[in-house]
């Protein structure tokens, strides 16, 4: 049986108060009581195994034992520079995108967005993402930005190994022939266009830049399709064995 996993950012051994929202979480939600075993993690690798030691209105307390940290769960680490679709669809693709592993996620502000979220929605999104985290058992969290331009995120390519686009609307190389040559890659950045897809001039931005376009299958997909579809094949090509995560 898995045990309950707990979001801690400030994570250190001895007694720790979990916040008001993981404290109602683990309360109410969990019905967790004193003694309960639960593991708390601070999303950027480490996990501490821990018992409940206080659950007293709405103030959860947990003691720690020692700390292990966890390496990446992928050799791979991916950024979706992606243009979010409609509201309803944004949360299911951090949900889905952080259960398969992604390391970060850029919101684009394109010429054919159809959505465009204020700052604000980073917070929901990542709220929406700690929950992914803890019922996937990740140990890490994605980190979320605020949304930016296309010509902001073209000028950070050089921060990856290698930087794609998915683009139907030109020819380009299946993702999957694309990842059998590049199988040592650490870093890629994927740009994920509107519904509408790339204006020429958008195409143009990303080809100077070095931005190699990629085709995903033979059907128009959604956004967040062409995102989950990116994420599931990068964590089945770059999983890392039981044995390197363990580490």
């Amino acid at each position: 049986m898995r045990s309950n996993r707990l979001y801690c950012p400030k994570l250190t051994e001895g007694i720790l108060i979990l916040s008001a929202e993981e404290s109602h979480h683990a309360a109410t939600a969990l019905r967790l009581r004193i003694g309960a075993e639960v593991i708390l993690f601070d999303g950027v690798g480490a996990e501490a195994t821990g018992r409940i030691t206080q659950v007293d209105r709405g103030r959860v307390s947990v003691e720690t034992e020692s700390i292990r940290q966890r390496p990446f769960e992928l050799s791979c680490k991916v950024t979706l520079g992606v243009a979010m679709g409609r509201s309803h669809r944004q949360s299911y693709l951090v949900e889905k995108c952080t259960e398969l592993g992604v390391a970060s996620i850029w919101p684009l502000v394109t010429q054919r967005s159809t959505a465009r979220p204020e700052a604000p929605a980073v917070k929901r999104w990542l709220r929406r993402a700690i929950e992914a985290a803890k019922q996937s058992g990740r140990a890490w969290i994605p980190t979320i930005e605020a949304p930016m331009p296309l010509a902001g995120c073209v000028e950070r390519v050089s921060e990856f190994g290698v930087a794609i686009s998915a683009d139907i609307g030109r020819p380009a190389a299946p993702f999957r022939t694309w990842l059998e040559q590049h199988a040592a890659v650490e870093s890629m950045l994927v740009f994920i266009g509107p519904e509408g897809g790339w204006s020429e001039e958008e195409r143009r931005l990303l080809a100077d830049a070095g931005v190699t376009a990629i085709r995903f299958g033979p059907t128009v997909l959604r956004t967040e399709t062409v995102a989950v579809a990116v994420c599931a094949a990068v964590a089945v090509y770059f999983h890392r064995g039981d044995a390197e995560r363990a580490e």
